[in-house]
């Protein structure tokens, strides 16, 4: 057994003794640098909404002037929108008969729930502002 690992070792010392030494290039550490910082700089993400500010001003403007419309087109008379364009009566009792009992309990739960939502929704905007700005 000894014999045969001072054999080996023979072997690879004469191996290593044929072989020289690789060299780098030159600039080596320099480009391989280069190429660490050109791949560390990071695009930062811009925060784009999902509905542009210009559809927003459309939108209210055509709310306005919807409201607008409405106010000063009003007719003279007292009449009913339906009779106003001959629409038939349509009458919509579909909850009237129905009553509903809420616990306290689930009061109580339904307005934890919504104070929780109006809490979580503004810490989570800012986590995610913090984290899209880096």
């Amino acid at each position: 057994m000894e014999n045969e690992d001072k054999r080996i070792e023979d072997l690879i010392n004469k191996l290593m003794a044929n072989d020289s030494l690789e060299t780098a290039p030159t600039n080596f550490t320099e480009g391989v640098m280069s190429k660490i910082e050109a791949l560390s700089e990071t695009k930062t993400i811009a925060y784009k909404p999902l509905i542009p500010k210009y559809v927003w001003w459309l939108l209210g403007l055509g709310f306005v002037a919807l409201i607008t419309n409405i106010v000063l087109n009003k007719s003279s008379d007292s009449s009913s929108l339906t009779d106003r364009y001959n629409l038939p009566e349509v009458s919509f009792d579909l909850l009237n008969n129905l009553s509903v009992d809420f616990s306290n309990t689930l009061m109580y739960a339904t307005v934890l729930l919504a104070v929780m939502i109006a809490i979580q929704i503004p810490l989570l905007k800012q986590y995610f502002n913090q984290k899209l700005s880096y």
